[in-house]
């Protein structure tokens, strides 16, 4: 079995990337989706994820649990080694929506480094 490379995974990383920036900024995503489908081969390869021509592809748009990026890059190397190639594109209406200042990052934020600074 053949399993991606560090290079090779974050090619893969950077393309699904590509791909899910595009699925989500769709003025239609049903659109969207259906042109993957139209040409999978082609319209992969444009988002940097190049796969043979006439290799079968399945298309997700709704979340099953499976969904996270390491089931995506284990789906992928299915495909490689002459399985089926399952690719999730999820419309964001369908992700579950999470308090913001829940997320590392967001809220306060407060730093000792400038004199400026109250919480010291």
């Amino acid at each position: 079995m053949t399993n991606l490379n560090s290079e090779q995974r974050k090619d893969f990383i950077g393309g699904y990337t590509k791909l899910l920036t595009a699925a989500w900024s769709a003025d239609d995503f049903d659109a969207f989706v259906a042109s993957i489908s139209a040409d999978a081969s082609g319209t992969l390869a444009g988002y940097g994820l190049p796969m043979p021509t006439g290799a079968a592809i399945e298309i997700r748009t709704q979340g099953d649990g499976g969904e996270s990026l390491d089931q995506a890059v284990e789906l992928w190397e299915k495909g490689i080694n002459g399985g089926l190639y399952t690719i999730y594109v999820i419309h964001d209406d369908d992700i579950e929506s999470v308090n913001l200042e829940e997320v590392s990052g967001a809220g306060t934020y407060c730093c000792s480094c400038c004199p400026c600074c109250t919480c010291t």
